[in-house]
C-alpha cells in the first residue's frame, strides 16, 4: 500500500513538473500564460447585435443630447485617426517615404506573433483598435502607412494633405517599395491591408477605373510575402464626395434619418475591385460595410457618430467600439 501511494505521489510530482516546465516555456517565449483566451472580449458587441443596432438607428429622428464623440469635437478635427501614430512613428510627410519602423510596434510588443497593419490613412484610422486588440489577444502590431498613398501599385498624382497635383508622386512609389521590402524581411504572420480604394493616377491624370484598381491592387498583393496570411480590410462605405452624414447631423438635429446615405456607385465599384483583387490572389477579404450599413447607412449608430467630418474616414471612437466584430473576422488567421 505504501509503495502504491509513493508511486502515485511520484507520478503526480512528475506531472506537475512537466506542466510547470510547459507553462514556463510558453510564458517565457511569448509573454502569454497557457490558456489565455478571448474572454476579455466577451462583452464586445457581436455582429448580430450590431446589425440590430444599425437597423434600430435608421428610424431615429431626434439627435440624442449626448452623442459619442460630440459634434463639436468632430467639428474641431478631434477623434480623426489614431492617437498612437505620431512622434517617432507615422505622419510621413508628402515628400518622405520611409521611417524607423522600430518605433512602429504597438499592442503586445513582447509577443512573438506579428500582425502588420499597412496602407494609408485608412490604416491609421484603425491603429488604436488594432493596438487595443493586440494587448488583449497578445500579438504585436507593426504599423506601416503613408497618408494619401493607397496600396495599389499605381503611378499616383501627388497628394499634399488632400491638395492634388498632376506631378507624379515619386515618394508614394518609393514608399510602396520600402513597405514591401520590410514586410518580406519581417514576414508577419498576418498582414492587414487597409487602404483607400478611390485612387487618382497620372500619365494622364484621371480617377482610376474599376479594372485599373483591381489590376494595381492585385499587383501589390502579389508582392507580399507568401508566408504571411493577407487580409484586405475593405468595403468601407465612404460617404464622400456625394454625402457628408456628420455635417448633416449638425444641420438636422431633429431629422437625423434624413442624413442616412447609400454608398455611391463609384464607391461600390472601387470596393468590388479590391474584393476581386483579394480573391484573385487567394487572400481574405473582410467586408466592413456590414459594420456601418444594412438597408442604408445611418449617420448615427446607437450613441455613436461613425464618420469624421471629412466624410472619408470612420471615427476613432466608433472603430474602437467595433473591436469584437473585427476580432471575430481575423481571429482564425492570427491564432
Amino acid at each position: 500500500m505504501k509503495s502504491s501511494v509513493t508511486s502515485r505521489l511520484r507520478f503526480l510530482g512528475k506531472s506537475f513538473i512537466i506542466l510547470l516546465v510547459t507553462q514556463c516555456l510558453v510564458w517565457c517565449t511569448t509573454g502569454v500564460p497557457v490558456g489565455a483566451s478571448s474572454d476579455q472580449l466577451s462583452a464586445a458587441i457581436s455582429q448580430a447585435k450590431l446589425t440590430h443596432m444599425i437597423n434600430a438607428s435608421i428610424s431615429v429622428n431626434n439627435l440624442p443630447s449626448t452623442v459619442t464623440p460630440s459634434l463639436s469635437t468632430l467639428a474641431n478635427g478631434g477623434d480623426l485617426g489614431s492617437t498612437l501614430d505620431g512622434g517617432a512613428c507615422g505622419n510621413i510627410n508628402v515628400s518622405a517615404w520611409r521611417e524607423n519602423i522600430a518605433h512602429c510596434y504597438f499592442g503586445d510588443t513582447r509577443s512573438k506573433v506579428t500582425v502588420a497593419l499597412i496602407g494609408d490613412s485608412r490604416a491609421g484610422m484603425y491603429l488604436d483598435t488594432f493596438a487595443n486588440l493586440g494587448k488583449l489577444e497578445h500579438f504585436k502590431v507593426l504599423f506601416i502607412a503613408k497618408d494619401g498613398c493607397p496600396s495599389p501599385l499605381g503611378t499616383y498624382m501627388t497628394n499634399n494633405s488632400g491638395e492634388m497635383s498632376d506631378t507624379v508622386w515619386t515618394a508614394c512609389s518609393n514608399f510602396h517599395s520600402y513597405m514591401i521590402s520590410n514586410l518580406k524581411k519581417i514576414k508577419p504572420r498576418v498582414i492587414v491591408v487597409s487602404s483607400n480604394s478611390d485612387i487618382d493616377l497620372t500619365n494622364p491624370p484621371h480617377a482610376a477605373t474599376g479594372p485599373e484598381i483591381q489590376a494595381d491592387m492585385t499587383a501589390f498583393l502579389s508582392k507580399l510575402p507568401a508566408s504571411s496570411r493577407v487580409i484586405v480590410l475593405g468595403g468601407f462605405p465612404q460617404p464622400a464626395p456625394t454625402a457628408n452624414p456628420t455635417v448633416c447631423l449638425s444641420r438636422n438635429p431633429v431629422n437625423v434619418a434624413s442624413c442616412a446615405f447609400t454608398p455611391s456607385a463609384g464607391t461600390q465599384t472601387d470596393n468590388a475591385a479590391f474584393a476581386s483583387a483579394a480573391t484573385a490572389e487567394g487572400d481574405v477579404f473582410v467586408n466592413q460595410t456590414r459594420w456601418f450599413c444594412t438597408s442604408t447607412c445611418p449617420a448615427l449608430i446607437g450613441k455613436f457618430v461613425p464618420y469624421t467630418t471629412d466624410a472619408f474616414h470612420a471615427d476613432n471612437t466608433y472603430l474602437k467600439f467595433l473591436i469584437g466584430v473585427l476580432w471575430s473576422s481575423i481571429e482564425r488567421y492570427v491564432r
